[in-house]
């Protein structure tokens, strides 16, 4: 039985996009969203952010890296993926990251352009 990995993540781009070509030729772009979270906190206190690790693929590589600048509003629906490797000192480490399926380019563009609004 397959097991099931959906993410769906709504934020901000933190810097523009850097796409790459494999050796094969295929596209990757690379870029990560800000995901501010809605715990409860005492007034006046800021709210937690994640900054989640984006990889997409092929046709949404190159519209990715070519609409899309730092600041913009997106919503990413991929999949978990975690990397493990190990470092010059032999110690195992690993990251976790979204290969997305789909980037919604949202509406507003960025913060400022919804406060604007």
């Amino acid at each position: 039985m397959k097991n099931i990995s959906l993410t769906v993540l709504d934020g901000y781009l933190t810097s523009d996009p850097e796409l790459k070509r494999t050796q094969s030729g295929k596209s990757v772009a690379s870029f990560t969203v800000a995901v501010n979270h809605n715990f409860k906190k005492t007034e006046g206190e800021e709210p937690e952010v994640s900054y989640i690790e984006i990889e997409s693929w092929s046709r949404t590589a190159e519209n990715v890296s070519e609409y899309l600048k730092k600041g913009k509003k997106v919503t990413v629906i991929g999949q978990l993926k975690q990397d493990r490797w190990k470092n010059q000192e032999g110690q195992n480490r690993s990251k976790v990251k979204v290969i997305a399926d789909e980037v919604r380019f949202d509406s507003f563009g960025d913060r400022r352009e919804k406060d604007a609004a």
